[in-house]
């Protein structure tokens, strides 16, 4: 599923893809290609970046997010090519799954700041960009399941999760009179190109998801696209739960 029917107000818009190169955050950048917006891809892998730039005519962004001033260079990139940014959409997040007392307090800070830290400086610079220009703007950060329950051997990375959570629902409250919405949403097990699930493991998570299977990273983009448009210009400081039930069944927590 890479295409939805025409949404409102996205045609014409300009986007900032952060994880643009693959996963999520391709099928996100295809669909609001599809939607008529300009956009602006951000990823740390430069044949990765350029084949999905080339494919969709967009501006490719070859940069480490984690790496000081990566956030505010893409940014003002970004705007300087596109002419303005009215969407950024922050997708790039990785755990390091293990028992806490096994992992190095540079692994651990390394998982804080691939999935919390710069989502803060890219929404810092976005934030400046359009409160400069005078424009209304649109912030999506992908969070996790994990942010919200315990997952045992991932403890940094549900905090970093969890921070994130928190820190949609107040810079929304922030933003909201400058006319920026923020929220995030939240996925359960995803099947992407890095992660495509299998094994006994696997089927006995099965048994915990009502919908009973996993999610397509398309099922995620149209929610994140969806977020996008002027038909959610109403909803803001808000992490939407994708998880095809999961966290709403007692099974989950046994």
């Amino acid at each position: 599923m890479e295409e939805l029917g025409p949404l409102p107000g996205l045609r014409g818009k300009t986007a900032l893809v952060v994880g643009g190169g693959l996963g999520i955050g391709l099928s996100t950048a295809r669909m609001l290609a599809g939607q008529g917006v300009r956009l602006a891809l951000v990823d740390m892998d430069a044949e990765r970046v350029k084949a999905a730039s080339d494919e969709l005519s967009a501006l490719g962004l070859c940069a480490d997010v984690r790496a000081a001033g990566a956030a505010r260079a893409a940014v003002s990139d970004a705007v300087t090519q596109l002419g303005r940014l009215d969407i950024l959409v922050n997708i790039v997040g990785r755990g390091n799954a293990g028992p806490t007392v096994d992992l190095s307090a540079e692994v651990q800070r390394a998982v804080l700041e691939t999935n919390f830290l710069h989502h803060v400086e890219f929404c810092s610079a976005f934030a400046q960009a359009a409160i400069a220009d005078s424009r209304p703007g649109v912030i999506t950060m992908v969070s996790s399941l994990a942010g919200l329950v315990p997952f045992p051997r991932q403890a940094a990375y549900g905090a970093a999760k969890a921070a994130l959570n928190s820190y949609t629902a107040s810079l929304a409250v922030e933003l909201g009179p400058q006319r920026i919405r923020v929220n995030a949403v939240a996925p359960g097990v995803v099947r992407t190109d890095r992660n495509t699930r299998d094994g006994d493991a696997d089927r006995e998570l099965l048994q915990a998801i009502p919908l009973g299977r996993f999610a397509d990273q398309s099922e995620i983009a149209s929610v994140i696209v969806f977020l996008s448009c002027d038909g959610a210009s109403y909803l803001t400081g808000q992490t939407l739960v994708i998880d095809g039930g999961a966290s709403r069944y007692v099974r989950f927590w046994q």
